[in-house]
């Protein structure tokens, strides 16, 4: 339980940092959208990916692959999960301690943490390809200038994105098929529970709590916004951008219908017991919860379905009680 906290503690970091501009994603030019391709050659339509290929990451970076990558490493659950759900387990030879999605993750040796970087056992793995994400600037820049590897960063923040990633993983792996198929099962469940969800009378006002000191939510563009929004209900931290803080008193006056302690907070009990939150709705009718699951709202990959199916069941237990 700790090393899973602190695990997705260096991962809200890391996030935190991308969207405050400490380490941010490059602006985007529309073709610069990730996996867009340069002039070396559309390969939009081809089942076999061509190499060398270049591709445009999730940072505005262009990197080049000069053949199919057949060692690589992750260093970070996300793109561990991503790399798994295209069938291409087999070509991870690095991933990080808190990689345990799926279980055959956990047969792959260890690389370290995800921040700091474990530079020395990267190299030594001899990989043909290097996965990352946003907040890893320093290490990404090292990993590529100095030691000479394709780094590629994968940092996905909505539905959408999680399906560039996969697109753009399916390209660089050379499992294109693979990757349309995953993200049409994707859409097509994520419409189905959207679809359902539409048809509610009430749309609860909903708090997420992502951290507690400082008093921390989910505002507009993360994932855990768009999760609400399609399962039916009104994020009141829509207010803010991104990860942000969130005072004590904007929670009381927003006075949510239903509070969820997410991730990174204390117990529902504690919540529901601070001072002042006795008159929130959620509290007085008793629907302050805990996350089912954190890796499924937190980690951007394919099992953010299933993380969208608890929400709505949670907000919508009269449409989702099946």
């Amino acid at each position: 339980m700790i090393r899973r906290f602190l695990a997705l503690t260096t991962v809200l970091m890391l996030f935190l940092a991308a969207l405050t501009g400490c380490a941010g994603r490059a602006t985007q030019t529309p073709d610069q959208t990730p996996g867009a391709q340069t002039p070396s050659g559309d390969q939009s339509e081809a089942k076999e990916t061509v190499y060398p290929l270049t591709i445009t990451d999730f940072a505005g970076r262009q990197v080049t692959i000069a053949a199919e990558p057949k060692r690589v490493v992750s260093v970070a659950p996300s793109n561990t999960e991503l790399v798994f759900a295209l069938g291409k387990g087999d070509v991870l030879v690095g991933r990080t301690d808190f990689d345990d999605y799926p279980p055959e993750a956990k047969n792959i040796d260890s690389i370290g943490g995800i921040d700091p970087v474990n530079y020395e056992l990267i190299v030594s793995k001899q990989p043909d390809l290097v996965l990352m994400i946003g907040g890893t600037v320093e290490a990404r820049e090292k990993l590529a200038q100095e030691y000479g590897l394709p780094v590629v960063v994968i940092d996905a923040e909505s539905f959408e994105e999680v399906y560039q990633a996969i697109r753009l993983l399916g390209q660089i792996l050379n499992c294109q098929e693979r990757a349309e198929e995953l993200v049409a099962e994707m859409k097509q469940k994520v419409d189905a529970i959207a679809q359902k969800a539409a048809q509610a009378t009430t749309r609860p006002k909903v708090f997420y709590e992502v951290w507690n000191d400082p008093l921390m939510t989910a505002g507009k563009g993360t994932f855990i916004d768009e999760m609400i929004r399609l399962a039916g209900a009104e994020n009141v931290g829509a207010e803010v951008e991104g990860w942000a803080t969130f005072s004590l008193e904007q929670v009381v006056a927003a006075d949510p219908d239903i509070i969820i302690a997410g991730t990174y907070t204390e117990d529902p009990s504690a919540v529901a017991a601070r001072p002042g939150w006795e008159g929130i709705r959620a509290v007085k009718e008793g629907r302050v919860y805990p996350v089912e699951d954190p890796d499924l709202v937190t980690i951007p990959g394919p099992r953010l379905v299933q993380g969208l199916e608890w929400m709505a069941r949670l907000l919508h237990p009269e449409l989702f009680e099946s």
